[in-house]
């Protein structure tokens, strides 16, 4: 988990959380707020959020190790659709079948913005 609370705060960080899962989850302190990704002559160097380098700290740290990786936000959230009750069961699946290849490095997901359902929200 890179844990970007410090470059915003010092009152909390995600060690509480992650200290639930001893040997299974590693805690990265990620310090870093913007990062440069334009180059150097460009009008505009622009900042962009430091995501982007710590996805690439993350698959040059871990990438020769694992199999899977996924990376996201803690407000965002992998819903499997259809038969699937997991993520875990979509990819075997999906690498059984063919719809993905074993060695796959990376896998783009559809992202749409949630909308809320009515028919289930009770008035307030």
């Amino acid at each position: 988990v890179y844990d970007n609370t410090e470059a915003y705060t010092n009152l909390t960080s995600l060690q509480s959380v992650t200290d639930l899962f001893p040997g299974r989850v590693e805690r990265i302190p990620w310090k870093h707020r913007v990062c440069n990704n334009n180059r150097e002559t460009h009008p505009n160097a622009g900042e962009r959020s430091s995501q982007y380098a710590a996805e690439a700290s993350c698959r040059l740290r871990y990438g020769p190790t694992t199999e899977w990786m996924i990376s996201f936000d803690t407000d965002e959230y992998l819903v499997p659709q259809g038969d699937f009750t997991s993520i875990k069961e979509w990819l075997q699946d999906s690498v059984k079948t063919g719809r993905i290849e074993p060695r796959t490095n990376i896998l783009n997901f559809h992202q749409v913005r949630a909308r809320l359902n009515k028919e289930f929200l009770e008035p307030y």
